[in-house]
């Protein structure tokens, strides 16, 4: 039997998260869930703590600050290849994308390296108002048009990966560490592969709560895409950096994590000046830390 691992992120999801795990597992009974919560003030944490004394395959990670959506999708794509999951699912926290699509997306994982629910391809949907409608349009349209992706919706998280994909894909090279995270990791798994596939969806907007997308998030998608597009005219540079990697796991020396990502980010020395050292940095995933 094929073990699938169902990953979501949490940032004040109180509102919405138990009845999501609830009805995860509905759907997938034989499922694991990974959930990622990034220190939300509202109690999300300690739920996820007691929900997983029911639900023996909930694992929860806290992570000690706001890390970014990126870093915990990165995270979760390196622990299914870790615990060797041969399928991962990743999904929003607040009911927009509904578990009972859940079933339709493994019986097409079966034929396909990775797969997507659509709002853009006939039978799909959305509930947005008009700006983020537009917003949606926009991203997708430029993101199809500017780095060659063969699909209609490029920007949700309602994914299904072959963990033998994310084997073959440097997760390191990619940079995003918000919802750009989204593009970018498609681009690389279609420069991979072309058995990919969605379906359609209706995309609702959030249970409760409130949304999480910031104008600083848009330009820095923006950015992602003008750096993709650059890559993209630029082949052979761009596939060195992210073809045939092997994924090391390295313990933080903080947190004994072992999932970290490589990092051009300078580090702090006791003086609390940035240090000139030239070795190999690495980020944990888990906690944020830098470390050589």
């Amino acid at each position: 039997m094929e073990q699938i691992l169902v990953f979501t992120a949490t940032y004040n999801e109180a509102e919405n998260i138990e009845d999501l795990i609830i009805s995860v597992f509905e759907y997938l009974p034989d499922t694991v869930m990974l959930i990622i919560d990034d220190a939300s003030p509202d109690e999300t944490g300690n739920i996820l703590n007691e929900l997983s004394k029911k639900y023996k395959q909930l694992n929860i990670i806290h992570r000690p600050q706001k890390l970014g959506l990126g870093t915990a999708h990165k995270l979760a794509m390196k622990y299914a290849i870790k615990n060797n999951f041969d399928i991962l699912i990743t999904m929003d926290a607040d009911f927009s994308h509904h578990p009972k699509y859940l079933k339709k997306m493994v019986n097409l994982m079966q034929n396909y390296d990775f797969v997507t629910g659509s709002r853009y391809i006939k039978g799909g949907g959305q509930n947005y108002g008009l700006y983020r409608k537009t917003l949606s349009v926009t991203a997708n349209f430029l993101a199809r048009n500017l780095l060659g992706i063969p699909l209609k919706e490029c920007t949700t998280s309602y994914r299904g990966f072959q963990v033998s994909i994310l084997k073959a894909i440097n997760l390191d090279s990619i940079q995003s560490e918000g919802y750009s995270f989204f593009v970018e990791s498609i681009y690389f798994v279609c420069r991979l592969t072309g058995k990919i596939d969605e379906f359609p969806i209706f995309f609702s907007d959030r249970q409760s709560g409130t949304s999480k997308i910031s104008k600083f998030e848009i330009f820095k998608s923006i950015l992602c895409l003008c750096r993709l597009f650059f890559n993209r005219i630029f082949p052979p540079k761009f596939q060195k950096e992210f073809q045939n990697h092997k994924q090391n796991f390295k313990k933080c020396p903080k947190c004994i994590s072992d999932y970290q990502t490589q990092t051009s980010k300078n580090i702090k020395n006791s003086n609390n000046q940035l240090s000139s050292n030239l070795a190999t940095k690495f980020q944990c995933l888990q906690c944020g830390t830098i470390y050589t």
